[in-house]
């Protein structure tokens, strides 16, 4: 059973399944002059950062979230840069889609998410580039200071999705706890 279809995408503030996607008026608009060979990029951008997409209910790890936007757009190859926000234009179109959908608590929290995440990167690898015990020991306590900031993430993210979505946070607990044999006994 698909995840998704194309009926699922139609809020999303731009229209990713149009054929013709490269000549809508809306992508000028949004990202002003693109080259067609960046389309797949914009579609992932609408698919990860567009506030209605229904990626962010159904795959709650963003990494994988970001591995089936990629998929979806037609991203083909490694894409760690993009998601790594190390393209050299992904930040550049990321922001300008979070500008034209207009919501300051949905850009924050999108940024809030990506800090977290890579945080939580730092707090996972290894200290290794140490001289001394002393070195060694300021490395741990950053690590601390870090494992303290994404608790005050977590709590801001938290506050931004009661802002942004209220009552179907439970709805969002639903989605998420459903399982193949769920949908088959409905």
């Amino acid at each position: 059973m698909a995840l998704f279809n194309k009926e699922d995408f139609a809020d999303l503030a731009i229209p990713i399944y149009d054929s013709n996607l490269a000549k809508n008026p809306i992508i000028k608009q949004v990202f002003g002059n693109v080259p067609a060979s960046e389309i797949p990029i914009l579609i992932y951008v609408a698919l990860i950062y567009d506030q209605k997409s229904p990626l962010r209910l159904k795959i709650s790890n963003i990494q994988e979230r970001k591995e089936e936007a990629a998929e979806m757009a037609g991203i083909k190859g490694d894409a760690s840069d993009i998601f790594d926000l190390k393209d050299n234009n992904i930040l550049a179109y990321i922001n300008s889609y979070l500008r034209y959908q207009s919501s300051k608590v949905w850009s924050i929290l999108a940024a809030n998410e990506e800090v977290l995440w890579q945080y939580q990167g730092e707090l996972l690898s290894p200290i290794t580039a140490y001289k001394t015990d002393k070195d060694k020991l300021q490395a741990l306590e950053i690590k601390s200071k870090l494992m303290a900031e994404c608790d005050a993430i977590i709590k801001r993210i938290e506050a931004y999705e009661d802002k942004l979505f209220g009552d179907t946070k439970e709805k969002k607990s639903e989605i998420l706890n459903l399982t193949p044999e769920a949908i088959a006994n409905v």
